[in-house]
């Protein structure tokens, strides 16, 4: 299993429909809104690496107002 936390900057007014936004998307475990440098922090779980790309290119990074993202991966 892989484990990465997302952190994503955001619009200003726009966290709470981010959140819910980011809530929906499965593979999601936790999600955060949180002070300083980023206004979110998801951790995500999936099988392999390919499946973590594809949620976060392709849903998280895909939602409205969402200005940029940053990625750590978990060492396993």
């Amino acid at each position: 299993m892989e484990t990465a936390y997302v952190m994503i900057n955001c619009e200003m007014g726009s966290e709470g429909a981010i959140l819910e936004g980011v809530k929906s998307i499965d593979s999601v475990k936790e999600v955060l809104g949180v002070f300083g440098n980023y206004d979110i922090v998801v951790k995500i779980e999936c099988p392999n690496v390919e499946e973590m790309r594809e949620i976060i290119a392709k849903k998280i990074r895909q939602l409205e107002r969402i200005q940029n993202t940053t990625t750590l991966m978990c060492a396993n």
